[in-house]
């Protein structure tokens, strides 16, 4: 089963993503706004599409347990997006801007924090309710299948020795397409144009076979 329905999402998928860097090459001509936390936001929606795609293509092209890595960074990259735009990220920007130039040993006092941490700073953010539950609820049903995957765990070398069920793909590029919306609203909302959410609306409708959100 889903050997057909995988075989059709595949390269609804890739116009997808066409559509989506039609989008994403716009919004660079446009800009991010000039706040320096709006413009890092940016860059990683921008990291989170190129991870996206990159999963897609390595998928395709047989490479499955490779783009199930990238999933992950994918996702993370969005949420470290939102963090920036969204959480109260003042000392951190602070000692950001004071770090001056950042030599190996010193690079891990500017990460941000951990993914948890990031969500649970937007929970008690003004970030978007609706979009802070899907993150959290996608986070809770492939948490352990990215780490796996990323690490290249247990998971990551069964499947990849006997083979991936063609639904787990399925559902894991429909999840991962959704991600990768929730970035274009992102990335739009980054630019701060009203204007710049219209090709979202269209590309929910038009590609809604691709998603799994029920968008209204």
């Amino acid at each position: 089963m889903y050997e057909k329905e995988l075989e059709a999402l595949l390269p609804r998928c890739f116009e997808m993503y066409d559509y989506m860097a039609e989008h994403v090459e716009q919004l660079q001509h446009l800009g991010a706004m000039p706040d320096l936390k709006w413009q890092m936001a940016f860059q990683s929606g921008i990291l989170s599409f190129e991870h996206g795609l990159s999963s897609l293509k390595l998928i395709a092209d047989g490479f499955t347990s490779s783009g199930f890595a990238l999933m992950r960074p994918q996702y993370e990259s969005l949420i470290r997006g939102f963090w920036l735009m969204y959480a109260n990220t003042e000392a951190w920007f602070n000692k950001l801007a004071t770090a001056g130039k950042v030599g190996p040993d010193q690079i891990k006092k500017l990460e941000t924090p951990l993914i948890a941490d990031m969500l649970k700073a937007l929970d008690n953010s003004e970030a978007p309710k609706h979009i802070l539950g899907q993150l959290n609820d996608f986070r809770g049903i492939n948490n352990s299948a990215f780490n796996s995957f990323t690490h290249s765990g247990l998971a990551a070398l069964v499947s990849n020795g006997v083979g991936y069920e063609p639904k787990v793909i399925y559902d894991s590029l429909r999840n991962c397409n959704a991600v990768a919306a929730i970035n274009m609203q992102m990335l739009s909302i980054l630019a701060g144009y009203e204007e710049a959410m219209e090709p979202i609306r269209e590309m929910h409708h038009h590609f809604v076979d691709c998603l799994p959100i029920i968008h209204g």
